[in-house]
C-alpha cells in the first residue's frame, strides 16, 4: 500500500518523528518508498501544515490543482495556485505552507534522480526536453503556471501514475516510466505562456528569499543575527518577524535544519571523520552537534552512517 507523500499520519512517519520535529520522519519515508520502486505518485485533499522543513534523495513534482498558499524550497518561496508547477531538486530543503481552513488539493510525485537522468541517457532531444521543466545548476527548484490545456492532461496522466504504482498489476513498471515521459511530453507540447515563471518581486519577498540564499552560503561560519541585520540593513524584530511569517520556522531553526541536512549528505556520501564532519556542516561544538542531530534525527551520526553503509551504497538517505 502506498501512503501520502507529504502527510505525517503514517506510521513510519510517527516512529521516527523527534520530539518537536518531524522534517525528517518524511524525509526518511519518501526514501524508503523510492528505495522500493523509484517512481511515486500521490493525490491529496487532506489539510496539510509541514511544520518545519525536509528533504529527500528524490526530484519533486507538486502539482497544485486547487488552493493557495506558499511553496519554499532552497532560498526560493513560490506562490501556489491552482495550475501551479514547482519542482524541486535532490536534497533541498523545502516546505509547502497551504493556505489555512481553504481546500487544497495537489498532486505529488516523487523520482529517484538516477532514474529521471536514465530516461534521458543516450538521446540528447529527451534530455533537453525533459532538463527544461528541472532545476539548473544555479537553483535548487523551479516554479511554473501551467496553461488551463497543460493542467488538465496532467491530472488524466499523473492520477493513472498514481493507480499503475498503487495496485502495481503485471507490467507496471512499464507503464509508470511511459506515463512519467507522457508527463514530460504533455508539459512541453501544450505550452502557451512563456515559460517557467521567475520569482517575484514583492520587497518583503525579496528579502526573506536574500536571507535563506546568505545563510545558504555561510552556513559553516558562526552567524548570528546582528550579521544579517547589519547585511540586510534589517532591524532585528523585523527580520524576525518578515522571516517567520513567509518561511514558518524562525531564522535558528531554518539553519539548524540546513546545517544538519548537510551533515546528513556528508555522512553518507564520504568517509570524513565525524568531527570533520560537524565542523564543515556549521557546528563547532562536537557535544552540541551530536545533541542536535540526535534530537533532529533519532540517531547519532554515527549511527546514521552504519544505517546508510547496511542499506548499501546506492540506498536514498
Amino acid at each position: 500500500m502506498v501512503l501520502p507523500l507529504d502527510s505525517n499520519n503514517n506510521p513510519l512517519s510517527r516512529r521516527l518523528a523527534g520530539k518537536g520535529d518531524a522534517k525528517h520522519a518524511i524525509d526518511e519515508w519518501t526514501n524508503q518508498t523510492l528505495s522500493a520502486f523509484p517512481v511515486h505518485c500521490s493525490f491529496r485533499t487532506t489539510s496539510l501544515y509541514q511544520r518545519s522543513f525536509h528533504s529527500h534523495s528524490g526530484y519533486e513534482l507538486y502539482v497544485c490543482v486547487q488552493g493557495s498558499g506558499t511553496y519554499i524550497a532552497g532560498e526560493r518561496i513560490h506562490t501556489l495556485g491552482p495550475g501551479t508547477l514547482t519542482v524541486v531538486s535532490p536534497m533541498a530543503l523545502h516546505r509547502s505552507r497551504p493556505e489555512l481552513d481553504t481546500p487544497f488539493h495537489r498532486f505529488i510525485v516523487a523520482v529517484e534522480k538516477s532514474y529521471l537522468e536514465g530516461l534521458c541517457e543516450g538521446d540528447a532531444s529527451i534530455t533537453s526536453w525533459i532538463g527544461q521543466w528541472l532545476p539548473g545548476q544555479d537553483s535548487d527548484s523551479l516554479h511554473a503556471q501551467l496553461n488551463a490545456r497543460q493542467l488538465l492532461a496532467l491530472q488524466g496522466t499523473l492520477s493513472e501514475l498514481e493507480r499503475e504504482v498503487q495496485e502495481q498489476q503485471p507490467g507496471f513498471e512499464l507503464a509508470a516510466k511511459g506515463l512519467l515521459l507522457q508527463l514530460f511530453m504533455q508539459l512541453g507540447r501544450y505550452r502557451t505562456d512563456p515559460g517557467p515563471l521567475q520569482p517575484g518581486a514583492g520587497e518583503r519577498k525579496r528579502y526573506v528569499e536574500g536571507i535563506l540564499g546568505y545563510m545558504k552560503e555561510h552556513y559553516r561560519e558562526p552567524l548570528r543575527t546582528e550579521d544579517l541585520c547589519a547585511h540586510f540593513h534589517l532591524s532585528r524584530s523585523y527580520l524576525y518577524k518578515i522571516f517567520k511569517q513567509d518561511t514558518g520556522v524562525s531564522v535558528h531553526e531554518f539553519l539548524v535544519a540546513y546545517r544538519i541536512n548537510k551533515a546528513k549528505e556528508m555522512l553518507q556520501s564520504s568517509e570524513l571523520p565525524i568531527t570533520e564532519v560537524a565542523a564543515l556542516a556549521g557546528f563547532h561544538d562536537m557535544s552540541h552537534f551530536c545533541h542536535t542531530f540526535k534530537r533532529y534525527t533519532e540517531m547519532t551520526p554515527s549511527g546514521y552512517r552504519s544505517l546508510r553503509l547496511r542499506l548499501g551504497p546506492d540506498a536514498p538517505g
